[in-house]
């Protein structure tokens, strides 16, 4: 009895595993070929084992079969649903066709036969092919001339000159591109005629147009801006009325819309990276800047920046500069800017690199001409008599000076002002017209 109990529970143990590991590893169809073979083995062994008990073997195996078949019917229920899902999921439908476009499609136009008679019949009549035929006539005759060719426009009067002999104005032609909705292209001085005032909107601070054949004809605008730092004394270390003094010279001289903006600058203010030219003065300050200040001067140095720095002396009550030890090197304000543009920091070794700016170089000729180099009336006794700068790839971005220029700018009883002011105009438009400076706007005007 126990060994039949042994050899039950054993085979149905068996049978279920085989169950499993068939279910999971074989298709439906080998599935159920093999549970029939392996119940098929399963019952013999039962009915073997199960002598003198057959009717509880019956009846375990009728519910084993109904469970089995449940079990087969939910699978199959399931296994549709999902197939018929998974097949609504895989549906693809083609969107309508986009009509509405960014632009039009240029078309051929579907012109009927009458269309082109009529077309035909208002187009003028070919030109000679010899055009001596029609150039060598008078003033008078020009009326001739547009009766033999109707439809033509005659521009100007005939000079009665052969063919070979008339000179034509050149024209640029534009081409143009049709869109259905305007588009701002590249912005072009010369070809659309702008007028240079109507940039002047806040996003450049200088723009200088400048006329190849004649350097005085240089027009635009330019908002200058004045460098302010900790422990300046407005009343040693500057001359309050020098900026606006010379812009207010520069737009009575010149076509240049000059002004002053209203404020002054910190070198910790992110606007600096939009001026072209900044401008710093001192005497006895003290300078404290910080590291972030320094980095800004230096990456804006780099960018293309320029920055005008000079030593100033203010002239006693009687308008003397006697004494006021103007125009020596080696001051407090000279060691200490030196110091600052040689900071690693701000230029390293490059803000060491000081060249003494020489007497032909474009400075002393970009608007006015200054043979003699700088204006040095400012500097009376010193014993400084050139403008030392630092070039970055070729590119000036530091001018220093000693000869306090600034004298001229600020002081309406300075001797021989006209001449410093006209100083300042040449500074402004050499900085502002140098190859890769910030306002320079050869990329606008092609």
């Amino acid at each position: 009895m126990e060994e039949r109990k042994k050899i039950l529970y054993g085979s149905f143990g068996i049978a279920v595993f085989l169950h499993v590991v068939i279910i999971g590893l074989f298709s439906k169809t080998q599935v159920l070929g093999l549970n029939a073979l392996v119940g098929a083995v399963l019952v013999y062994v039962l009915w073997r084992a199960t002598a003198g008990r057959r009717a509880a073997l019956f009846v375990s195996l009728a519910v084993a079969i109904v469970i089995e078949a449940i079990a087969w019917g939910v699978a199959w229920y399931y296994e549709q649903q999902v197939t018929e899902e998974e097949a609504k999921l895989i549906r693809f439908q083609a969107p309508p066709p986009i009509l509405e476009k960014n632009f039009d499609l240029a078309k051929q136009p579907e012109i009927s036969e009458v269309q082109m008679e009529m077309l035909a019949s208002l187009s003028p009549p070919d030109l000679p092919t010899d055009i001596n035929a029609i150039a060598d006539v008078s003033a008078i005759g020009s009326d001739l001339l547009g009766a033999v060719l109707p439809g033509s426009q005659v521009l100007g009067t005939f000079s009665g000159a052969k063919a070979e002999d008339l000179a034509f104005d050149e024209v640029e032609m534009i081409e143009l591109t049709e869109t259905a909705a305007p588009v701002q292209e590249a912005l072009s001085l010369k070809q659309e005629l702008l007028n240079v005032q109507d940039l002047d909107f806040g996003r450049y601070q200088a723009i200088l147009i400048q006329d190849p054949e004649n350097k005085r004809n240089i027009r635009g605008f330019f908002n200058m801006s004045v460098m302010d730092y900790d422990l300046a004394n407005k009343s040693t270390d500057r001359f309050p009325t020098a900026v606006e003094e010379l812009m207010r010279y520069m737009r009575d001289h010149t076509r240049i819309n000059a002004r002053i903006e209203g404020v002054t600058l910190r070198l910790s203010d992110s606007q600096i990276f939009k001026e072209p030219f900044l401008y710093m003065t001192g005497n006895n300050a003290i300078f404290q800047f910080s590291s972030t200040e320094e980095q800004n001067l230096g990456e804006y140095l780099r960018q293309g920046g320029f920055l005008f720095a000079e030593e100033i002396r203010h002239a006693n009550s009687e308008g003397s500069l006697e004494g006021s030890g103007a125009g020596t090197a080696g001051t407090i304000f000279d060691r200490q800017f030196k110091a600052l543009m040689k900071d690693e920091n701000v230029l390293a070794g490059d803000g060491a690199r000081w060249q003494r700016v020489e007497k032909d170089h474009p400075l002393f000729s970009s608007f006015y001409d200054f043979g003699d180099g700088p204006p040095k009336g400012g500097a009376p006794g010193g014993n400084v008599f050139d403008l030392e700068m630092l070039e970055l790839r070729g590119r000036v971005a530091v001018i220093f000076s000693d000869l306090n220029i600034s004298w001229f700018w600020g002081d309406p009883n300075a001797d021989a002002r006209e001449r410093g002011l006209q100083f300042g105009v040449n500074l402004i438009v050499f900085a502002l017209t140098q190859p890769g400076g910030i306002a320079n706007v050869s990329q606008y005007a092609q």
